[in-house]
């Protein structure tokens, strides 16, 4: 009996770390791959798949663009619905969402604060929408700079305004590589959070400049 328990426990930490079973042949699978290894048939997916595995990108804060998008094209290729357009009804389904999650992966990651936000819910932290609690005074900054914004009536005002926001910005983002290096996650929530009031700013600012544009 004990050696029976002992070989079950073996055979369901195996199962554990390959992940579920082949919908086609049962087959055990291993997380983060596309296709059957046994088998060769696309995989279903899982609700907790790892963007940066399935992306073949460290998970860091500072990511390689090149890389992201070298990867995130090879892919696509591999799992495309119209390469399955002569499969199974099954197939079909499961070449779409694959296709649909590696899209929603290389958005997420492409995007700093998304990455950000992301690398942070991986940690078990999110950032809601109503979750605004940063220091007073950066409230404040934020304030006459929007003020700033409205204020404007020109390209030159805007365009001016918005390089030194992007400037701040890509400070912010310079910072949240260390915090996550260093894996200060209060300090990473709170940047992002900084990041968010800042880049709705810049959209503000990138909207009005193409008001002006349509009005010349």
């Amino acid at each position: 009996l004990e050696k029976w328990l002992q070989l079950t426990t073996i055979q369901h930490r195996c199962f554990a770390a390959a992940g579920s079973r082949c919908w086609k042949c049962s087959s055990l699978e291993v997380k983060n791959t596309f296709f059957c290894a046994s088998c060769g048939t696309i995989r279903e997916t899982s609700k907790d798949e790892d963007f940066f595995e399935l992306l073949k990108v460290k998970q860091e804060f500072k990511i390689d663009s090149s890389t992201l998008v070298q990867n995130y094209r090879h892919i696509q290729s591999m799992i495309h619905p119209d390469k399955f357009a002569q499969k199974s009804e099954q197939e079909k389904t499961l070449a779409l969402e694959w296709s649909s999650l590696i899209n929603k992966a290389y958005r997420t990651l492409s995007k700093s604060i998304d990455r950000g936000k992301y690398m942070l819910a991986l940690k078990g932290v999110s950032i809601s929408e109503e979750n605004t609690s940063v220091d007073k005074e950066f409230l404040l900054d934020m304030m006459d700079v929007n003020e700033s914004v409205e204020d404007a009536h020109s390209a030159d005002e805007l365009q001016q305004l918005g390089s030194q926001l992007s400037v701040d910005i890509e400070a912010l983002n310079s910072k949240l590589i260390h915090l996550f290096e260093t894996d200060d996650v209060d300090g990473a929530k709170e940047t992002i959070i900084r990041l968010k009031y800042m880049l709705n700013v810049e959209n503000t600012i990138k909207e009005k400049l193409l008001q002006l544009n349509l009005k010349s």
